[in-house]
C-alpha cells in the first residue's frame, strides 16, 4: 500500500487548487503550477494517518516542517501499531538538508544517515520534459479523473480520484500538497496547515546522543 501511495504522490506532485489568491487551476501547465509553489517560502503541516489492513492496524501523527527557501525539512512521527495482537509504539524523526538525510529512531537513539542523492530520486526529474503538460492531462494519463473542488481546512482544493492496482484513492490537493487522501485501507488527513511561517532552526537540528550508522555509497 505504501508503494502504491508513493507512486500516486509522485505522479501528481504538482497539483494545484484555486482560491482568490491563486493563479493556477486544473488546466494550468506543470511549469505554471511549479512557479506558484515556489512563491511559498515555508509551511508546517500535521497529519493524522490511519491504516487498517488484514491483520494489521496502524495510526500515527506526522508533522512536517518544510523550509523551501533553505532546502531543509524535517518530519516528526509518533505511531501505534497492532499486528496479530502485538502492539508497538514508535517515535521517529527525519531531517533532510541539501547534502544529508538523517533517519532517527528516538526511542533507542539510533539512526542512519545517507547522502541526499541516495535517499530518493528527485521527482522533478520525471517531469522536467513535460513542463507544458497540464495537471488534467497528467491525471487522465494515469487513469484518474478530476471530481471537482471542495473546501478543506479553509482551502478550496481540487479533488481527484485515481485507481491503481484495483484500489481507488480520493485526494484533496492544495499547491501541490496533499491535505487529505482516502482509500479502502488508508486515510491521511491534515489537521493543521500553516504556510509562510517562521520555522525554528531547532526543528532541523539533530538531537544529542544519537548513534548513527552511515549508509554505504551505492556504485
Amino acid at each position: 500500500m505504501r508503494k502504491v501511495l508513493l507512486a500516486i504522490l509522485v505522479s501528481v506532485l504538482f497539483i494545484s487548487c484555486t482560491n482568490d489568491k491563486q493563479k493556477t487551476n486544473a488546466d494550468s501547465t506543470v511549469k505554471e503550477v511549479a512557479s506558484e509553489m515556489a512563491e511559498m517560502k515555508s509551511y508546517v503541516i500535521q497529519y493524522k494517518n490511519e491504516m487498517n489492513a488484514s491483520g494489521m492496524k496502524n495510526s500515527s501523527i506526522m508533522t512536517q516542517y518544510i523550509d523551501i527557501k533553505s532546502g531543509k525539512s524535517s518530519i516528526e512521527t509518533e505511531s501505534k501499531s497492532e499486528m496479530n495482537g502485538v502492539k508497538t509504539n514508535e517515535k521517529s524523526l527525519s531531517i533532510y538538508d541539501k547534502e544529508w538525510a538523517y533517519i532517527i529512531n528516538l526511542k533507542d537513539k539510533t539512526g542512519i544517515k545517507m547522502k541526499e542523492d541516495q535517499s530518493e530520486n528527485d521527482p522533478m526529474d520525471m517531469i522536467k520534459s513535460d513542463d507544458n503538460v497540464t495537471f488534467r492531462q497528467m491525471i487522465e494519463k494515469e487513469g484518474g479523473k478530476i471530481v471537482g473542488n471542495e473546501q478543506f481546512l479553509g482551502k478550496d482544493c481540487i479533488v481527484i480520484e485515481i485507481k491503481q492496482e484495483g484500489q481507488t484513492s480520493k485526494m484533496w490537493y492544495y499547491k501541490g500538497i496533499p491535505l487529505k487522501i482516502e482509500s479502502q485501507l488508508y486515510t491521511m488527513e491534515a489537521t493543521k496547515f500553516e504556510e509562510n511561517v517562521s520555522i525554528p532552526s531547532s526543528k532541523f537540528t539533530i538531537p544529542d546522543g544519537i548513534k548513527f550508522s552511515e549508509m554505504p555509497t551505492m556504485p
